[in-house]
């Protein structure tokens, strides 16, 4: 015990002197005013923290004068020794936030709800934390659920909308006489009532699973392909300089082969390779085939080879989708580098 106060007071003449930590790298922890906050999944020897968020989620509601149910300590509790919950607390002990999820409709429906965080620790991220907490958890226990949240706080809305909830009318949530039973707590319980549960100063947020395999399946567009196969000759290469040295074919052939292996047009963003060229066949004459998509166009591939290479090349006429009419091609067909 003597061991744990000197770290406690050791602590704390450290934030005197404002020294800080950096950031941790798990998304779980973080630090805020010097203190250590854990996210994790409430256990039952939480249970000693049920009556402290009880009290402060129906004194955050009077302050706010919005329409929040009360939580019992019983029912508070009850998630936490049912693996429900999720609570933040400092690391020497203090409550620091909490939210639950519940099961409505064995399994087509969870709810995450109660979200709360103590005064103190507001607007430093950890509401943030304990709902994706309690999204993760619900997503991974019941993959196949509609995860729900009614609210009337933008707030949550918005962490809401960040993970893919959507606006819903309450038809599309669940039904379940439970879940609305636990509505007659707020004091705008009146008003759902008198509109037979078709709405009220709540909004519905629903995020539905079946949404995300659609976006997940839906085929990528098929990028149409264009082809060209150019028959390439290499010969010697004579130099420029008066009593030099030339190059012969056999070299002349290998640097080119070397730069069609090699080369690498300029991609844009992530996009795939937009143009590949393959070379087959022998040394002094060799065969490049030659696929690309609408990034580039034939005469400007075309033109880059006429600027990187020695060989003279055709281009097959059968490998071309235009016609050798189309203006594109027309002063691109034979090429001499010399």
């Amino acid at each position: 015990m003597a061991f744990f106060c000197g770290i406690v007071a050791c602590f704390r003449f450290m934030a005197q002197l404002g020294i800080c930590f950096e950031q941790p790298a798990d998304k779980n922890e973080f630090i805020m005013e010097n203190q250590m906050i854990f996210v994790r999944v409430a256990t039952l020897n939480d249970v000693r923290y049920a009556d402290e968020i009880s009290k402060e989620t129906e004194e955050s509601a009077l302050a706010r004068g919005s329409g929040i149910s009360k939580r019992s300590v019983e029912s508070l509790a009850a998630k936490m020794r049912e693996g429900k919950a999720v609570i933040a607390v400092t690391g020497i002990g203090e409550w620091v936030g909490f939210s639950y999820f519940e099961v409505w409709e064995s399994g087509r429906y969870v709810s995450n709800s109660g979200l709360i965080v103590a005064p103190k620790f507001r607007n430093a991220g950890v509401a943030k934390a304990i709902k994706e907490r309690v999204f993760r958890i619900s997503r991974r226990m019941y993959p196949d659920a509609k995860v729900f949240s009614i609210t009337s706080g933008a707030a949550i809305m918005k962490l809401n909308s960040r993970l893919g909830f959507e606006p819903v009318s309450f038809a599309d949530i669940t039904q379940d006489s439970g879940f609305w039973e636990g509505c007659k707590s707020c004091v705008n319980y009146d008003i759902l009532d008198n509109k037979k549960r078709c709405n009220c100063l709540c909004t519905a947020m629903l995020f539905d699973p079946e949404n995300e395999k659609v976006a997940l399946t839906v085929a990528k567009p098929v990028v149409e392909k264009s082809m060209m196969i150019l028959d390439c000759v290499a010969y010697p290469r004579h130099s420029l300089v008066l009593d030099a040295t030339g190059t012969d074919a056999l070299c002349t052939a290998l640097t080119d082969i070397k730069w069609f292996s090699e080369y690498v047009f300029p991609i844009e963003g992530n996009l795939p390779n937009p143009v590949n060229m393959k070379v087959s066949g022998g040394l002094h004459s060799f065969t490049v085939e030659i696929s690309y998509d609408h990034s580039y166009t034939a005469k400007e591939i075309l033109n880059v080879i006429k600027n990187h290479t020695w060989c003279k090349f055709t281009i097959r006429d059968e490998a071309l989708k235009l016609p050798l009419t189309n203006d594109v091609y027309n002063d691109s067909f034979v090429s001499n580098n010399y």
